[in-house]
């Protein structure tokens, strides 16, 4: 399941628990403690996917991307001469 699929699950687990609780009226009732464990444990996921979701965007924002440049000799020295600048490679 991914984020918005698990948070639209755990809404409607949310209003679910609501209403039991309204109508049963005793928070530890078996069927009560289920739909929460449920929830508990969607919650859990949740947290396990938004952290790794976290983990992938730092890992690719400190992966330097390719350059235009990739494959050129490297630069010996880079000078300026006369206003114009040049590149001397070996």
């Amino acid at each position: 399941m991914d984020t918005p699929q698990l948070i639209h699950r755990l809404q409607l687990l949310q209003r679910r628990l609501c209403e039991m609780a309204d109508d049963l009226g005793n928070l530890t009732d078996p069927e009560i403690v289920a739909v929460s464990e449920e929830a508990d444990r969607l919650i859990v996921q949740l947290q396990r996917l938004r952290k790794q979701e976290a983990e992938d965007r730092k890992r690719a924002a400190e992966t330097p991307s390719a350059s235009v440049l990739t494959g050129s000799k490297p630069a010996e020295e880079i000078g300026e001469q006369g206003g114009a600048f040049f590149l001397k490679n070996p």
